[in-house]
């Protein structure tokens, strides 16, 4: 289902950019650092502390639609999370809570751009899971994506922001939040914590990242739009 909904928005952003505008496609280059969190494990849940750094590095297509909006397709690996040192036991060994999740993802986003260099977006972004460490009061549970605790393929929801500060080189401030659950085990081997409480079968990504991007051929882009050679 998640996959369906994907290739019909990509399909659409296609459809809208491809007749006019499709000559002026730029690249784009992006690095950054995650701060995640997941809602309903228990750990950081309902908190506003993202304890879970990650890097996300890839790469994207800008295709504008008009000289006020675009649609940006991505490639990118993207590491998400979970992290809690220290324990509410003093016995409890460390770390307390981690689980990384690495994704393969393709965020979808249309966007609009200001003339003043800010540019606002939102959009999905479909992921697949492509590695898995998840530790419990200090003991691996899992090192595998075929254990079956987590989803395969998460959709999230994202907002985007982002100001050029150098020609083609930006800042992208974005957080994105899942749409679906990361949970795929069965309830009973979900995180009982030291208070006896038993984590969520529904956890969701939550993820605020900083980013710089740096587009290519946005020169070229704009000579086309004007009509030079």
């Amino acid at each position: 289902m998640i996959k369906k909904i994907l290739f019909i928005a990509i399909l659409g952003g296609l459809f809208l950019t491809q007749n006019v505008y499709s000559q002026r496609i730029m690249g784009e280059a992006v690095i950054g650092l995650n701060m995640s969190k997941i809602e309903g494990d228990l750990v950081n849940n309902g908190s506003l502390k993202f304890q879970k750094p990650g890097l996300v590095v890839g790469a994207g297509a800008i295709v504008p639609i008009n000289d006020l909006f675009s649609v940006n397709i991505q490639a990118l690996f993207n590491q998400k999370g979970a992290y809690k040192k220290l324990g509410t036991s003093p016995d409890s060994a460390q770390p307390y809570y981690k689980a990384r999740l690495d994704y393969a993802e393709v965020p979808l986003i249309f966007h609009y751009n200001d003339k003043k260099g800010l540019t606002l977006g939102t959009g999905l972004s479909y992921s697949r899971l492509v590695r898995v460490q998840w530790i419990v009061n200090g003991r691996e549970v899992s090192n595998s994506t075929s254990d079956g605790y987590f989803a395969q393929d998460n959709l999230d929801w994202i907002a985007d922001f982002k100001y050029k500060i150098w020609k083609n080189a930006s800042i992208n401030v974005r957080y994105q939040y899942g749409l679906t659950s990361l949970w795929a085990g069965e309830d009973d081997e979900l995180l009982i914590n030291q208070n006896d409480q038993k984590q969520s079968s529904d956890q969701r990504h939550s993820v605020l990242s900083i980013r710089l991007t740096w587009t290519l051929g946005a020169t070229q882009s704009k000579n086309i739009r004007k009509g030079v050679e």
